[in-house]
């Protein structure tokens, strides 16, 4: 180790381990339910008309897509080393962006 270098305590490095596991999981899902968000369209019946049945939907259903994976990428990468009082703050932040993502997933699947 070098001289400059410093050990994390042991209590920061379970809170961060133990947050990012829960963005990833929280990731997964909200990743999952923006997918079948995407693929709606192809549900559709042809007397069908609602946003998640047209080219807008599936667009919109990308970037769900899109968000959940920016979300988690940040927040994994945001919480490098830090202390746990900010890891904690920071994944409070992702887990209210996902759940927005999949509240978004899920309204997108109502208008079909």
């Amino acid at each position: 180790m070098a001289r400059h270098a410093q050990r994390v305590p042991r209590s920061a490095r379970y809170t961060s381990r133990g947050s990012i596991a829960l963005i990833w999981l929280a990731g997964l899902l909200a990743g999952c339910y923006a997918l079948l968000s995407v693929g709606a369209r192809y549900g559709c019946g042809s007397s069908q008309h609602g946003l998640g049945c047209r080219n807008a939907g599936s667009a919109i259903g990308v970037a769900l897509v899109v968000g959940v994976i920016a979300t988690v990428t940040a927040v994994t990468t945001l919480l490098h080393q830090r202390a746990p009082a900010h890891a904690l703050l920071i994944t409070v932040a992702g887990l209210v962006a996902l759940a927005g993502c999949a509240v978004g997933a899920h309204a997108l699947l109502g208008t079909i």
